[in-house]
């Protein structure tokens, strides 16, 4: 009698931890597996690029032919969250050196010519949106949104007396794919471009859309 007592009195006190410690630990292991991690981290990259030229679009003279090429070099910061969406805000530098043709034009107008190239720097503000496809390779696809503006810093034609070129508008579109701790992508990009002549008067209002491409980093 007393061996059974004793037996009962084990079981009872086995039992509760034979059933608590391993299957708790096995409810936490399944758990952990099938939880979707959020994370939130900081993220900066480093990207050189180059957008290729293009017509110009004017309210006043329909579109211009000219060549508007534009090498850049752009710094973006702000936050990873999780595997799916980056939101940051990128600065940077672009110059662009093409040839302005716009002789004819400003020559009927002002009687006075322009500039024969572009010359200018610009620095461009922008906010950047990008949402990724999770993968279990090094290789991540994703879409890039970019808006904001670019101011105009300098130019050949405040240099040559023509008055001022001023910036606008700017946005970016496009794809690209992470690699490890690099990245490569390209799109379309769309600028907006005032020039007022010496006088105060804004010779024309212009857009130019152009492709984009561009390689880089991430830290």
């Amino acid at each position: 009698m007393k061996r059974a007592i004793i037996l009962m009195l084990a079981l009872m006190m086995a039992i509760p931890a034979i059933a608590s410690s391993p299957a708790g630990s096995y409810d936490d292991e399944l758990y952990g597996r099938n939880r979707v991690a959020t994370t939130v981290k900081a993220q900066f990259e480093v990207n050189a690029g180059f957008i290729t030229g293009g017509k110009l679009a004017t309210k006043n003279f329909g579109k211009l032919k000219t060549n508007l090429s534009r090498p850049y070099l752009d710094v973006i910061g702000g936050v990873r969250l999780g595997d799916f969406l980056f939101a940051g805000v990128g600065t940077g530098v672009q110059y662009a050196y093409g040839e302005c043709n716009l002789v004819s034009i400003a020559t009927d107008i002002a009687h006075g010519g322009s500039p024969d190239t572009w010359g200018s720097v610009s620095i461009p503000i922008y906010a950047n949106v990008r949402g990724y496809i999770p993968t279990r390779v090094i290789v991540k696809p994703y879409i890039s949104v970019s808006l904001g503006g670019h101011v105009v810093a300098t130019s050949n034609f405040s240099k040559e007396g023509y008055g001022k070129l001023r910036g606008g508008l700017l946005m970016k579109f496009g794809a690209g794919m992470n690699i490890a701790n690099f990245n490569f992508g390209l799109g379309m990009a769309a600028q907006n471009l005032e020039w007022i002549n010496a006088a105060g008067v804004t010779m024309f209002k212009a857009g130019n859309n152009a492709f984009y491409i561009e390689v880089g980093a991430t830290f």
